[in-house]
C-alpha cells in the first residue's frame, strides 16, 4: 500500500510536516502524564486538571484562532506555532535537569502547547486550500489524514517506548526536535496563499462572520452538524465503551487494546481508499455512504451478545470497517467545505465548524455516564448508535448528496 504516492515538492512538505507535528503531538499524548506520574508523582485529580487542561483551548481559542488567521498568514501561524511550541517543549527538560521543573510549570506548558495546536491544526485546514490546486484537494486531504492516522496509531506506542528506554525529558526533547522540523519544512513551501481578510471588524464582528458562513450556507450547515453529531457519539462511546466492555461483555484488557488497534489501522485504509471512492462515487455520494456504514458498524457493539472473544473480535471487525467508513466520509467533507469556502475565510469556516462540533460533542461523555447510569450500558450504547444515524440524516436530505465534484466557493 503507497501512503504517500506521486506527490509535488509542496504536497511533500505540507504532509511530512504536519506529519511531523502530529506525531509529536500524539507522543506527548502518552509522554505528558508518564511524566507526571513517574516525576512529579502526581495524584488523581491532578491528572485529571492535566487531561482538562489539554483540551480546554479548543472550547477558548478556536473563533478567535480562526479570525487571525484570516487576518494574516496560515502558512506563518503554522511555522510561528511549531516553533513556539518547540520552544515551550524544550523548557521541560531544561527544568527536570536543572531541579526547578514542577506541576504548576507542566500545566502551564501544557496550556500553551494546547493554545498553539489550535492554532496549528485550523492553519493547516486554511493553508491545504491554497497550498494545492483545487483539483488535487481530496487527494491532499486523503495524504495529510493518512500522515495523521499513522501517528495515532504509532505514537502512543513509541512514546511509552521512549519513556521507558530513554527517560521522559529525552523524548520531550525528542518531540520538540519535530516541532522544529516540522516548522522548517512548512517554511520552505513557497508563498501561494489567496486573498486575505479584507475591511476588518472588530474581533466579535469577525467571529459572527465565521457562524454566519457556516450556519446559513446549504453545504457547509450540514457539513458542521452531521460532524457534531457524530462527534457527540463518539463522546458517548468514550465514556462509557470501556465500562461497556469490561463489565458487560468481560472483554480481557489485551482485546480492548486490539479493538483500538483496529479502528487505528481502519482509519488508515480508510484515508488511503478516499480519493478512489469519491473519483468513482462522487464527494457526497462518497461522505453519505461514508457517514452510513459508519453508523451502521455503532450498532454492532449494543446488539452483541457472545462470549467474551467473540464479541471482541466482532466489534474489533465492526470498529475496523466502521473507522474506514468515517475517515473515507471525513476526507470528503473537509474537501467539500474548504472548496466551498472562500479564501478568505477559511480560517473562520474551519474556527467555528471545530467550535460547533468539539464543542457540542464534547458534552457526549457527560451524557454518556447519564444515560449509563439512568438506562444501563448496553442502552447507552445503543443510543449513541442511534445518534450516529440522525448524523447521516443532516448528509442525506440536503443539497450535499447532488455534489459531485468540488463546488465553487462563495463570494467571503
Amino acid at each position: 500500500m503507497r501512503l504517500f504516492k506521486a506527490i509535488d515538492a509542496n504536497l511533500f512538505r505540507l504532509v511530512w510536516g504536519q506529519g511531523a507535528a502530529t506525531f509529536s503531538d500524539n507522543i506527548l499524548g502518552m509522554a505528558l502524564p508518564l511524566l507526571a506520574a513517574l516525576i512529579l508523582h502526581a495524584s488523581p485529580a491532578q491528572m485529571g486538571l492535566l487531561a482538562t487542561v489539554e483540551m480546554l483551548p479548543w472550547l477558548l481559542v478556536t473563533l478567535f484562532a480562526g479570525v487571525w488567521i484570516d487576518q494574516g498568514s496560515p502558512q506563518r501561524v503554522l511555522v510561528y506555532s511549531a516553533v513556539l511550541r518547540g520552544v515551550l517543549l524544550l523548557s521541560i527538560p531544561l527544568g527536570v535537569w536543572a531541579g526547578w521543573f514542577s506541576f504548576p510549570w507542566l500545566v502551564g506548558v501544557t496550556l500553551l502547547i494546547g493554545i498553539l495546536q489550535v492554532f496549528f491544526d485550523l492553519a493547516v485546514n486554511a493553508f491545504v486550500a491554497s497550498a494545492v490546486d483545487r483539483n488535487k484537494l481530496v487527494g491532499a486531504n486523503s495524504q495529510i489524514e493518512s500522515s495523521r492516522m499513522v501517528a495515532r496509531v504509532g505514537a502512543p506506542g513509541l512514546g511509552g517506548v521512549l519513556v521507558q528506554t530513554l527517560g521522559g525529558p529525552l523524548t520531550i526533547l525528542i518531540n520538540a526536535v519535530l516541532d522544529f522540523v516540522a516548522a522548517l519544512l512548512l517554511q520552505r513551501i513557497p508563498a501561494r496563499e489567496g486573498p486575505r481578510m479584507q475591511n476588518r471588524k472588530l474581533i466579535w464582528g469577525e467571529i459572527g462572520a465565521g457562524l454566519k458562513a457556516v450556519l446559513y450556507d446549504p453545504y457547509l450547515r450540514p457539513l458542521v452538524f452531521s460532524t457534531t453529531n457524530y462527534n457527540l457519539h463518539v463522546g458517548i462511546l468514550t465514556g462509557i465503551k470501556v465500562l461497556f466492555l469490561v463489565r458487560e461483555l468481560h472483554v480481557p484488557p489485551v482485546w480492548i487494546g486490539l479493538i483500538l488497534g483496529a479502528q487505528s489501522a481502519g482509519g488508515l485504509l480508510g484515508a488511503t481508499l478516499a480519493p478512489r471512492v469519491s473519483a468513482r462515487l462522487g464527494l457526497g455520494r462518497t461522505a453519505i455512504l461514508g457517514m452510513l456504514l459508519a453508523a451502521m458498524a455503532a450498532f454492532v457493539a449494543p446488539l452483541v451478545y457472545a462470549p467474551p472473544l467473540i464479541a471482541a473480535g466482532l466489534i474489533a471487525a465492526a470498529g475496523f470497517a466502521g473507522a474506514v467508513a468515517i475517515v473515507v466520509c471525513n476526507v470528503n467533507v473537509v474537501s467539500l467545505r474548504q472548496a466551498r469556502t472562500a479564501p478568505q475565510m477559511q480560517g473562520r469556516v474551519a474556527a467555528t465548524s471545530r467550535f460547533i462540533s468539539f464543542g457540542l460533542g464534547s458534552l457526549g461523555g457527560l451524557l454518556g455516564g447519564l444515560l449509563a447510569e439512568a438506562l444501563g450500558l448496553r442502552v447507552g450504547m445503543l443510543i449513541a448508535a442511534l445518534i450516529a444515524t440522525t448524523a447521516f440524516g443532516w448528509l442525506y436530505f440536503s443539497p450535499v448528496r447532488e455534489v459531485r465534484k468540488l463546488p465553487t466557493p462563495t463570494e467571503g
